[in-house]
């Protein structure tokens, strides 16, 4: 398997800025860990590549027609994707049952918008942090994994820069 690129984004509430579309605009799929805000983002990110999307806790519209875990296999590297997995210290039961189950080498997902990027009783833990309107208060970043034949490559966090 030759290494592929995927694009992370969560949390961004209906706001989809031109500096994540730069940065994201060579990937070959994006994962959208919920509070998507609106179709019309889903939109966007779909000129660049195909996205796979867990519905968050801010999306009563697209609730009915995402899932709120989605299991994504990249190769041989296997993804779990949701958003509320850490609620502020409290883990998500449902998540941590798919966990216990699947046993994915990554988990991605959102909620909390603070970025994450280390491993965790081996495997990979992965929040892009907040991508949504900017605010004073909040520094918004996005995603990017490497995948290849022997798993995660690369990980890393990417500042939206406000």
């Amino acid at each position: 398997m030759t290494p592929r690129e995927i694009g992370v984004v969560a949390d961004s509430h209906g706001y989809l800025c031109e500096r994540t579309l730069d940065l994201l605009g060579d990937v070959e799929l994006i994962l959208h860990a919920g509070d998507v805000g609106g179709e019309e983002v889903l939109e966007g990110l779909q000129r660049i590549a195909p996205v796979i999307v867990a519905v968050g806790n801010g999306d009563p519209d697209l609730a009915p027609i995402l899932p709120w875990e989605q299991r994504v296999t990249v190769g041989s590297t296997r993804v779990l994707l949701c958003h509320w997995y850490d609620n502020f210290g409290k883990i998500h039961p449902k998540v941590q049952s798919e966990l216990d189950a699947w046993d994915p080498h990554v988990l991605v997902y959102g909620h909390t918008h603070e970025a994450v990027n280390r491993e965790h009783e081996g495997r990979l833990h992965f929040n892009p942090g907040y991508s949504g309107p900017p605010r004073t208060d909040r520094p918004r970043s996005i995603g990017r994994l490497r995948l290849g034949p022997s798993g995660v490559e690369r990980a890393e966090i990417l500042s939206l820069g406000d």
